[in-house]
């Protein structure tokens, strides 16, 4: 009970109190420890962590095979691009063995790893990321209904977004956005009063100023800029967005800073089993 429970806490109570309290003390064995030897144990670790899923996966996918069970052809393709790929990492140099220094043959060209690389990995990662986009549609789609003030919000600035980073955002005159709000003014307008000709007479107000400030300025397409969507996107981009990231950000750290101490103190001991 002592190697497998206390052990364990002690250690990773002393070496995360060193981690964590390292940053903020001047001693420079401790920033060394810190930003050095700290970051190399836990690269060492995570491949570690990496070849026990590795096998982990590659038993599972036997086993499914094995037994046949629903979905086993595409297990075998697994397990042999697993075995293709070790072999051709660590056992195919390329043309000229003799020469080729060890570990130089995954980056060179004409190599067996090379090519898995270039022509069967890079062509499947990029129909998986590809496939990314008709999933961010559908979850657009049911996050943009607008059901309150908020829903509205996030589905203008998504419009505004995906319509102002586009190269056709950029032809849209901000004459145009402003006719646009004019007409969405007036539709809230009707909404609010009841009334056709209050609606009517708001609309043609806003559409009679519209029109005399374009003659007036003589329609220049990216003013004024408050109504330019490429202008209008990207002070949202570099505003609100930033904010709302920073504020995740900030959430992330101190959910780490609380599991951190939940380690240190020992208790968090999922790590133990327990």
């Amino acid at each position: 009970m002592l190697w497998k429970r206390q052990i364990p806490i002690l250690i990773v109570t002393m070496i995360g109190s060193i981690t964590l309290f390292g940053w903020f003390i001047d001693q420079p064995d401790v920033k060394e420890f810190v930003g050095d030897d700290a970051t190399q144990w836990y690269d060492i670790l995570a491949s570690f962590a990496i070849i026990l899923g590795a096998l982990n996966l590659i038993k599972l996918q036997v086993q499914k095979v094995l037994y046949q069970r629903p979905g086993w052809g595409y297990s075998l393709v697994a397990v042999f691009g697993f075995i293709f790929s070790i072999t051709a990492g660590f056992f195919i140099k390329g043309v000229d063995d003799s020469v080729a220094q060890w570990g130089a043959h995954v980056t060179s060209d004409g190599t067996l790893f090379k090519w898995m690389f270039d022509y069967v990995f890079s062509p499947m990662s990029a129909t998986m990321f590809s496939l990314l986009a008709f999933f961010v549609a559908s979850a657009s789609y049911r996050a943009f209904r607008i059901r309150n003030f908020e829903a509205t919000l996030l589905l203008v600035s998504g419009i505004i977004i995906m319509v102002g980073r586009v190269p056709i955002g950029g032809v849209i005159s901000s004459w145009f956005v402003m006719y646009l709000i004019v007409l969405c003014a007036g539709i809230y307008v009707n909404n609010w009063k009841k009334d056709l000709k209050t609606t009517f007479i708001f609309v043609a107000v806003g559409v009679s100023l519209v029109t005399i400030g374009g003659i007036m300025t003589g329609w220049p397409i990216d003013q004024p800029g408050i109504f330019y969507l490429p202008s209008i996107q990207e002070w949202i981009y570099y505003y609100p967005n930033v904010a709302g990231a920073r504020a995740i950000m900030i959430g992330i750290g101190l959910g780490i800073f609380a599991t951190s101490i939940r380690y240190i103190l020992g208790i968090e001991r999922s790590y133990i089993g327990e």
